[in-house]
């Protein structure tokens, strides 16, 4: 009986223990439920903008134009980071000259390109579908869109789409020894005809001098026929024909072009002499800084470079046009926007401000030529190389097998191996060969 009244005494304050606790749990609220502290509301200063990502961060965006070939290159991104320092964490990655289209498509084709692609304008049919149209931001800011010249936005257009913008403008150029040029009494106007040119390199010639040093190395062994066939097709009004690829290699113009390059080397007046077809960009210097030979081809990128290492004062020679109208081949390094980047606008603006007056600058600083006019340049000698770019006019793309002829076959054809009518059998024939097509890309990389 004792032992029956001790267990039930136990479960008595068994479930008094346990009522107790369950009034305890009613009344008490668990640390995950308990009302949270109220956020504070930023201020002004702390406020996102539109921009800017939800965490606060600001945005990166991925610049792929940083250009370490050219003095200026590092220092025009350091100012672009500087200028957007505030509103946008700039990643400036180096171009890689070499792998450029494949660093692209692939960028692209994984949906995490970059913001900004350093691109070659001539080169842009490439990947116009896959970039932006920059032409309705260009048109909503009359200011930014008078930075470049309508050649430029000509070269930079596909379709009616501007597809990208240049940041820098190349093209081939002249460049004279004026101490030797002034004391022969050869005077340099602002324009001259093949004719007028090769009066003057008769009397450098009588002299005792080379008149002219053109490299054949680098691409540059036919600039002459070049802009002699963009002379002559602007002359007759045929330059539209002429970029889309409708005038033949073996036609009249291509043979008179040839004709006015041949006769260079057949006065014995190109450098040096006997060797000119294989002459190098090297030897041409040289020859040059030791007053061996008067005048010399250059690309206008480097013409600052070369005229400085002189000891003697250079002079910017117009280019001579086999025709009355004078016209040479320009191309632009440019940069254009893929339409799946990050964001789009801010991708604008980041384009804008590397291409604004005040980066330009920078660039012309160093010799070097800006494609922004109305950047302020102050070296008489690149404001020189830059009135050239008013002759503008755009070569057609060519298949690789032309492309192949001109750089490696017109020259030692047209010199060496039965003149005019061998280097157009060839070069007509170069055309009719069936190849993927590509633009051209005529000027050298640094």
């Amino acid at each position: 009986m004792k032992k029956l009244l001790a267990l039930m005494l136990a479960v008595l304050m068994l479930v008094l223990c346990m009522a107790g606790c369950a009034s305890k749990a009613t009344t008490e609220q668990p640390a995950e439920t308990e009302t949270p502290a109220v956020e504070e509301t930023p201020t002004p200063a702390e406020e996102t903008t539109g921009t800017e990502e939800a965490t606060g961060e600001k945005p990166t965006i991925k610049f792929y134009g940083k250009c370490v070939e050219y003095e200026s290159g590092p220092m025009m991104t350091d100012a672009l980071e500087e200028k957007l320092a505030d509103k946008y964490n700039i990643e400036s990655i180096q171009i890689d000259w070499g792998n450029q289209e494949a660093v692209i498509r692939t960028g692209i084709a994984s949906n995490d390109p970059c913001d900004v692609y350093n691109y070659p304008a001539t080169q842009m049919s490439n990947f116009a579908q896959m970039a932006v149209d920059l032409k309705p931001y260009l048109d909503a800011d009359p200011e930014f869109k008078s930075w470049f010249t309508e050649a430029e936005l000509a070269a930079c257009t596909i379709d009616g789409r501007i597809v990208c913008l240049p940041w820098e403008v190349q093209f081939p150029v002249m460049i004279g020894n004026k101490t030797l040029l002034d004391e022969i009494g050869v005077e340099i106007p602002d324009a001259w005809t093949m004719d007028e040119f090769k009066a003057a390199c008769q009397k450098i010639q009588d002299a005792g001098y080379f008149p002219v040093g053109n490299a054949t190395d680098l691409n540059r062994g036919t600039w002459f026929w070049r802009n002699g066939m963009l002379s002559i097709t602007a002359d007759e009004g045929k330059s539209d024909a002429y970029a889309n690829g409708e005038i033949a290699y073996d036609g009249d113009e291509s043979k008179l072009a040839m004709e006015a390059m041949k006769s260079l080397f057949d006065n014995n007046y190109m450098y040096p002499g006997e060797g000119a077809v294989t002459a190098k960009s090297d030897e041409i210097k040289a020859a040059y800084y030791q007053g061996k030979v008067l005048m010399i081809t250059e690309t206008a990128a480097q013409a600052a470079t070369t005229a400085s290492g002189a000891e003697f004062e250079s002079v910017i020679i117009p280019w001579p046009s086999v025709t009355e109208t004078a016209a040479i081949l320009g191309g632009n390094n440019a940069m254009f926007i893929p339409q799946n980047c990050s964001d789009v606008d801010a991708a604008v603006e980041v384009l804008k401000t590397f291409l604004c007056p005040e980066i330009q600058a920078i660039h012309a600083e160093q010799g070097y030529i800006p494609a922004n006019i109305k950047a302020d340049v102050t070296n008489p000698f690149v404001l020189d190389i830059m009135k050239q770019t008013a002759f503008f006019k755009i070569e057609p793309a060519r298949t690789a097998t032309v492309t192949d002829y001109l750089y490696n076959g017109l020259l030692g054809d047209l010199i060496l191996n039965g003149g005019v009518d061998t280097a157009a059998a060839n070069f007509a024939a170069a055309a009719t060969k069936i190849h993927s097509t590509c633009p051209m890309i005529w000027w050298c990389s640094t």
